[in-house]
């Protein structure tokens, strides 16, 4: 591994910028806040088209969508922990940590896989 020379201060800049850039859950910034308004903006065209094929088609356009920008969503939420880890890594002298939180930041871990469903009473 190269030598590091990080200025915390400045990827603390850095990381807020990006975090405002995602956004809140709940809130009405960033990202998060588009995929709640683009949210409600297609129920309410749903709503007001009455009708099936384009009920249909806009859930197809939200499901393709909302997993494109969940995904954005996540890999950037964990791009800016790992960072932010290997920053308090480095700023402590734990340089083996530091490099592991680096290299793990931006992995997202595998989903759970789906739990088949029985009936109406399964958890």
């Amino acid at each position: 591994m190269s030598a590091w020379n990080i200025l915390p201060s400045e990827v603390g800049g850095v990381l807020t910028t990006v975090a405002g850039h995602i956004g809140e859950e709940g809130g009405s910034e960033g990202l998060v806040g588009s995929m709640t308004s683009t949210e409600t903006l297609l129920t309410s065209i749903s709503g007001e088209a009455n009708s099936a094929p384009v009920s249909m088609a806009l859930g197809e356009f939200a499901e393709h969508n909302f997993g494109l920008m969940g995904d954005m969503a996540g890999v950037t939420v964990s791009a800016v922990t790992g960072a932010s880890e290997a920053t308090t890594h480095y700023v402590n002298g734990n340089l083996e940590m530091a490099a592991e939180a680096q290299q793990n930041a931006g992995v997202l871990p595998e989903p759970e896989p789906e739990r088949p469903v029985y009936g109406p009473h399964v958890p």
